[in-house]
């Protein structure tokens, strides 16, 4: 309860403009998945788009179902459905040591086909053309091998340096 007080009270003193920043640290990421219920589903989907990027897959998933739940609770359906498509390739990502699943793989492109909009895969993820990512977003996250986010860069100025 504290940890979620705590955050709620961070949130109201940053504002929108440092809730990237928020969403890209992974302290708040473990935050975020201890204590989901004072968050919105967009701040947690955010955090687990992060993760992803980082190679956090464990972490992003967890995230991933987070989000999941709060948009939801928020009754947010069209969020909720671009979440479930980020949450695929996530996990296509990290299994794909082996190569890529290409049932799994088609699946993400027969989602992207249903959405008008998706969060791009590149930071900020801002909301993009949801065919611009077809055949494209199997090379923008890294793979299961690349481990957890082992530059030892936290992921947003790691995004500032790509």
């Amino acid at each position: 309860m504290r940890v979620a007080l705590f955050v709620l009270d961070l949130l109201r003193m940053i504002g929108h403009h440092a809730l990237h920043s928020l969403a890209s640290s992974p302290l708040f990421w473990r935050a975020a998945t201890l204590a989901p219920r004072p968050l919105s589903g967009h701040l947690i989907h955010q955090a687990a788009l992060w993760a992803a990027r980082a190679g956090d897959f464990p972490r992003a998933e967890r995230l991933f179902e987070a989000a999941a739940r709060r948009y939801r609770a928020e009754l947010d359906l069209v969020p909720l459905a671009r979440l479930r498509v980020h949450q695929l390739m996530a996990r296509v990502h990290a299994t794909s040591r082996d190569g890529a699943d290409s049932e799994r793989c088609l699946e993400v492109e027969r989602r992207l086909r249903c959405l008008q909009r998706i969060e791009s895969l590149v930071p900020p993820f801002p909301l993009v053309e949801a065919s611009s990512l077809l055949a494209t977003w199997l090379g923008a996250l890294p793979t299961g091998a690349a481990g957890r986010g082992s530059s030892g860069v936290p992921p947003l100025e790691a995004a500032r340096a790509a």
